[in-house]
């Protein structure tokens, strides 16, 4: 995902420039021929940063006044609201002011979305069909779907309708999905796009690169493209097809960095261990056969994954893994710099964007990254600079800057690689969607707020009318009443010594979990059977239950908070 943050202005307003972010999101998909319920499995981490609040909330429907407009209040994006907005559940950041980002849930026609991972457009595309400033982006894409489509395909339309009239501002990947089918789509381009209807005996592991292979654009029961997509690609001198259909990806997409191809091969090998993927390979396919049945709790170990039973380690905290401390400090990777904010530390990984933090990320003219160079460091006055002591990292206090010191992050060794369960995950979330439940309630968001390392998954159905208050709070420091705060500080405490508290704090987190993994059947199953006799009983049983769910496992997240604070 993309985000811009207001710290980041007032340092651009005082000249210095950072690199884009990484935007470390995964997608997963397992079609329901390869499940153990034969469920539809799809779900995604949202990564950027640490102590960047997330909430979860229902968004009650509304009737709109004739010419009212949904507004991105960052890129002025605008979109004509009908009469009514439905009802819906969704996981928003804090800071609407850079944008809403409600990334995933349910409305009240049983339509699941999750957006999105950021993608990578090739220089040529975007020297023939740029970007759009104002254009559609992640941050109001999924308050434009969920409020206003009654069907998957609907969404897909919808959102290909705006692109063909307002452009978008950014390269994207999304899954949209109902009881019936589960769509796949690319945002390619200022005005370019394909979207796919997905199979049911496949599974994808899809990180931040396009994916999409063959597709045939005149089948239009299974796929939606934008009008130009052949055209675009043959212009910029990058079209290449198969069999006389385009090849999307080849087509459009940008070198794939490093970190994604780790998260690619470390998430296909976790559904099915014996994949013929490996670390070295230069393409990816999308879809991948197997069989073997996948389950729910691969699907969260996926998203957990740390690069554990490997011999690999985790790059983005390699002084821990190494047996060092974590040191918040300046790290370098080949020509590209990050900076550490007052809250948290902007990571690079070999090959990949650095990360902005909250509010704000250095934006690329016309698809292109913009790069820290060597004189646009930080430059710490003479009278401002902090030592650091022996062992110690240099703090800036207020109104100064930190410098960096001898003591540095320890060298990026060979086998240190991103993970799909990195510190930068404010939040993730499987879906599964069953043929056995209503059309309008279809399934299940699985929501691990915070960092799933040190977060229990909770399941919450797409009827719920409200959610825990712990969920709600929206400040954007520490707040003990909070979820996401009380996780966050888990995983900072983690992070110190992973070696050793990941273990032990993971142990506990699945304990908490399993409480409603056993109770969820059973839930699951009652649910079905209110429905049938009364919808709206069914909803307000069934919140009743998910949210008392919920507040066991909050009240036991702040004991193991505070028994680890305490140590």
């Amino acid at each position: 995902m993309k985000k811009f943050f207001a710290s980041i202005v007032a340092m651009l307003s005082a000249g210095m420039l950072l690199a884009q972010p990484v935007a470390a999101c995964t997608g997963v998909y397992v079609g329901k021929g390869l499940t153990e319920d034969g469920s539809v499995i799809f779900g995604r981490t949202e990564d950027l940063e640490q102590s960047h609040n997330k909430t979860f909330v229902v968004i009650e429907a509304t009737e709109n006044e004739e010419g009212a407009k949904l507004v991105d209040e960052y890129t002025k994006f605008e979109f004509e609201l009908p009469a009514q907005s439905y009802k819906y559940f969704a996981v928003p950041d804090t800071t609407p002011e850079w944008g809403l980002y409600y990334e995933a849930g349910y409305n009240e026609y049983g339509v699941a979305m999750d957006a999105t991972t950021t993608t990578y457009t090739n220089d040529e595309v975007l020297a023939v069909d740029p970007l759009v400033e104002n254009g559609l982006s992640e941050g109001i894409m999924t308050t434009v779907v969920l409020g206003h489509v009654k069907t998957a395909r609907e969404g897909v339309e919808l959102l290909a309708s705006i692109i063909d009239e307002k452009g978008s501002s950014e390269g994207n990947g999304l899954i949209i999905a109902d009881k019936n089918e589960t769509w796949y789509m690319e945002i390619l381009s200022g005005h370019q796009y394909a979207a796919m209807k997905l199979p049911d005996d496949m599974f994808a592991v899809f990180p931040n690169s396009f994916f999409l292979e063959t597709i045939d654009v005149n089948d239009t029961e299974n796929v939606i493209a934008s009008a130009d997509l052949i055209n675009i690609a043959e212009e910029a001198g990058t079209y290449a097809e198969e069999e006389g259909m385009i090849r999307v990806a080849d087509s459009y997409a940008a070198e794939i960095d490093p970190g994604s191809v780790s998260r690619y091969w470390s998430g296909v090998k976790t559904l099915d261990p014996d994949a013929e993927v490996s670390l070295d390979d230069t393409e990816f396919p999308f879809l991948h056969s197997t069989d073997k049945t996948i389950t729910l709790d691969q699907v969260m170990s996926l998203q957990r994954n740390r690069l554990e039973d490997t011999d690999y380690i985790p790059a983005d905290n390699i002084a821990s893994a190494t047996g060092g401390q974590v040191v918040k400090e300046t790290e370098t990777t080949e020509g590209e710099e990050t900076k550490a904010t007052e809250s948290e530390e902007a990571e690079a990984t070999e090959g990949e964007e650095t990360k902005a933090t909250e509010s704000e990320e250095a934006e690329a003219t016309e698809g292109e990254e913009t790069k820290a160079t060597e004189t646009e460091e930080t430059e710490v006055e003479e009278s401002e600079e902090t030592e650091a002591t022996e062992g110690e990292e240099a703090e800036a206090t207020e109104g100064e800057e930190t410098e960096t010191t001898e003591k540095q992050e320890p060298e990026k060794p060979e086998n240190a690689l991103y993970p799909i369960g990195n510190k930068n995950t404010m939040e993730a979330h499987i879906f599964q969607i069953y043929e056995d439940m209503p059309e309008k309630v279809p399934g299940v968001m699985w929501l691990a707020m915070g960092s799933p390392t040190v977060s229990p998954y909770l399941p919450y159905f797409g009827n719920i009318n409200d959610t825990l208050s712990a969920y709600q709070v929206e400040t954007n420091e520490y707040d003990p009443e909070s979820f996401y705060w009380a996780v966050d500080n888990l995983l900072t405490i983690m992070l110190e010594d992973e070696e050793n508290l990941k273990p032990e704090m993971r142990e506990k987190i699945l304990a908490i979990e399993k409480a409603g993994k056993d109770k969820y059947e059973e839930l699951r199953q009652e649910l079905i059977t209110m429905y049938a006799e009364d919808p709206q009983a069914a909803a307000e049983w069934i919140t009743e239950q998910t949210m008392q769910l919920a507040q066991d496992a909050f009240d036991q997240i702040k004991d193991l908070e505070a028994e680890y604070v305490e140590k």
